[in-house]
């Protein structure tokens, strides 16, 4: 992590080494989690990933949106703040819905929809900042993000334990955490790389959100593999 808030000094290169030592940070991570998780493998691989893919993509978004609303739209930092804040209120609101509505909400639907749900809310948050629109339309979007991350973070917890036998459970809850903070922690090392090195054109904000809508609909790729593949599934079953 060090490496990658260094490189943001490096004129030209800053990106590219940026990069590589993402790179080596995960490849560092893999005996932490499961085996195929970075290759997005069905089942419970790809459950850890999402987990690490929806937190670098929101947060790495979050973390510039007030200071981009200050700065474009002289906020104070207390009204900034609020946009947060309706989040993390619709954030619990719709993990509260997902659990209502865990025998009728699949596992494919509850990550598919929540990751569009973040990519919306980061796209609108793009748009807004090149086109200039009032902020209204980000604070809207960002309670919509915030719901998209209260439907899939209690429900990926849940099959984190359903997919593991009870030996496995102590390693693979560890690793969702690690895939969490390590995704949140690249993602942001990283909006920070590219934030200092498009500063100079003005595109900072620009940048940043572009570079967390793409995780965002990497997200979306990974979310119908939550589900284990059917023979694994009817294993699990026999052995339960």
């Amino acid at each position: 992590m060090l490496a990658l808030s260094l490189v943001s000094e490096i004129e030209v290169v800053g990106l590219p080494l940026a990069a590589l030592a993402a790179a080596v940070v995960l490849i560092a991570a893999r005996p932490l989690l499961p085996k195929g998780t970075l290759l997005a493998r069905k089942g419970l691989p790809s459950v850890i990933l999402m987990r690490g893919l929806i937190g670098s993509a929101f947060f790495g978004a979050q973390v510039y949106l007030p200071y981009f609303l200050i700065d474009h739209y002289k906020f104070s930092p207390s009204l900034a703040g609020l946009a947060l804040t309706v989040g993390s209120i619709a954030w619990s609101v719709a993990s509260w819905l997902q659990g209502r509505m865990s025998t009728t909400l699949s596992n494919t639907a509850c990550t598919t929809i929540g990751s569009i749900l973040i990519l919306v809310a980061i796209v609108t948050a793009a748009l807004t900042a090149i086109f200039g629109f009032s902020p209204l339309p980000v604070i809207i979007a960002w309670v919509v993000g915030g719901g998209g991350m209260g439907l899939m973070f209690p429900r990926l917890s849940t099959l984190t334990l359903a997919y593991s036998a009870p030996e496995e459970q102590g390693f693979n809850s560890s690793a969702l955490a690690i895939s969490d903070s390590l995704g949140s922690a690249v993602s942001l090392a990283l909006t920070g790389v590219i934030f200092a090195l498009f500063a100079s054109s003005g595109a900072s904000f620009i940048a940043v959100f572009v570079f967390s809508a793409l995780i965002a609909v990497g997200a979306i790729l990974v979310a119908p593999r939550v589900e284990r593949p059917t023979a694994v599934a009817a294993e699990a079953a026999a052995r339960g």
